[in-house]
Order: structure tokens, then sequence, then C-alpha cells
């Protein structure tokens, strides 16, 4: 990880943040951005510590995943839980109604999902009446102060864990997601988007000690092949 380390980060809210876009727009984002996911190795970076702990625990089981986009991540979970008789919930939340408008496409059939509009700085939930709080892909949205505490109130929420996925900041990430942009990332949003992503990442050392200033002194974070990363805290 050693050349993440010459890639300054840098704050800067990204055009999806920022409204820009359609609605049509948005929606071709959103898919990009799941498929780059999905291919490219970021879900498995989430799944393979989340089925485990699932399928480990007989009873029913209460998630909340924090910037839900399009929700299809969600509904590939869904579908996991329903192959292997897991009685699953998930409260998607997102403070962007208009990807919200798109989760609902995308989980349609599938009650086990529930969209809930709401700020991930101030989550709606009680102590420990989730048992797991995840994300991928959303802890680049935020400078350290707020990330350390949106980590507190998340490992507050949670009964069991938490579970959350991003990019690893670094030239050779950025360079490679400009060399596959053509092929993955042909709407606008997606090929701004995804660059400035990557420049707003953290790297392993920064998100680890981000955890232990947020009281996550348990916190262990994984790397993936390719510059991803995941920040598992368990009870």
């Amino acid at each position: 990880m050693t050349t993440s380390l010459r890639l300054t980060r840098r704050d800067q809210p990204e055009l999806l943040d920022l409204g820009h876009g359609s609605l049509a727009d948005v929606h071709d984002n959103l898919a990009e951005m799941w498929h780059i996911n999905r291919r490219l190795g970021g879900f498995r970076a989430l799944t393979r510590h989340l089925y485990p702990r699932l399928k480990a625990w007989p009873g029913p089981l209460t998630i909340a995943d924090l910037g839900t986009g399009s929700a299809e991540a969600l509904a590939a979970v869904i579908r996991w839980a329903r192959r292997h008789d897991l009685d699953l919930t998930i409260i998607a939340v997102d403070w962007a109604e208009r990807n919200l408008d798109i989760a609902r496409t995308h989980t349609v059939g599938m009650p086990e999902i529930r969209l809930l509009r709401a700020d991930a700085n101030r989550l709606p939930f009680p102590p420990q009446s989730v048992d797991y709080v995840i994300s991928s892909l959303f802890l680049h949205h935020f400078a350290p102060d707020p990330l350390i505490g949106l980590l507190r109130s998340a490992a507050a929420c949670a009964r069991r864990g938490v579970i959350m996925s991003d990019l690893v900041r670094g030239w050779l990430p950025l360079a490679a997601f400009k060399l596959v942009g053509p092929i993955f990332a042909r709407n606008f949003l997606t090929r701004h988007d995804g660059a400035l992503s990557i420049r707003r990442a953290y790297i392993p050392e920064e998100l680890c000690a981000l955890a232990g200033q947020a009281g996550l002194t348990q916190a262990v974070i994984h790397t993936h092949w390719p510059w991803r990363m995941t920040l598992v805290a368990d009870r």
C-alpha cells in the first residue's frame, strides 16, 4: 500500500452528492457503480465478511445499510439469504430521495428491505437496535472528524458488529479506473465521481486510526484485491 501514501487525500463533494444530473443520469450512474462494485471485487469485499456471520446466527437478523444508493447490492444479499433460508431484514438508509426512488425499483417483491430516508450523521436507531451496520463505498464521503462520529454512531446501533467496505486511495487504483473507464464508466457522473472517490478514500492505516478514535478498539481492516478494504468490528 506504499503507493497510496503518495496520493494526498482530497475533500471535495462529488457531483451526485451536489444533486447534479437528471433522474435518468443518476439511474445510469448507480447502475454502473453496481456493475463496477460487483465485477471488480467491491461486493465480495463486503460479503466475504458479512455472509459467514449471518449464516452462523440461527435466529432473525436485522441489518442497517448506510448510503444504500440503488439497493441492487441489498437485493443480491436478500436473494442469497432466501437461498440459505435466513430470516433477514435490511433497513436501507439513504439521504437522497432520488436514490431511494431508484432503490424502490430494485426492491419490488422484497419486503425484507425497508427503505428509510435519513441522515447517516444522525442515525435514527436506538442503541443496539440492529444486529449489523454495513456500508459499501460510503466511508470516503466523510472527512476524518465526521467519519469518526459516523463510526461511533454505527457501533452504538449495532448489537453484533460493523462491517464497512470501501476503496483504497492510491495512484495505481486511480490509473486503473481511468484505464477501464471507457468500458465501465460511460456516464459523466461515474467518470467524474469515480475518480474523485478514489482521491477522497482513505488508506488502511488511516481508517484503522479513525476507527480507534471512534472507540472501535477491536476493529480490523482487511484488504482485498483490487484496492478495496473492509472494516470489521465485532462486539
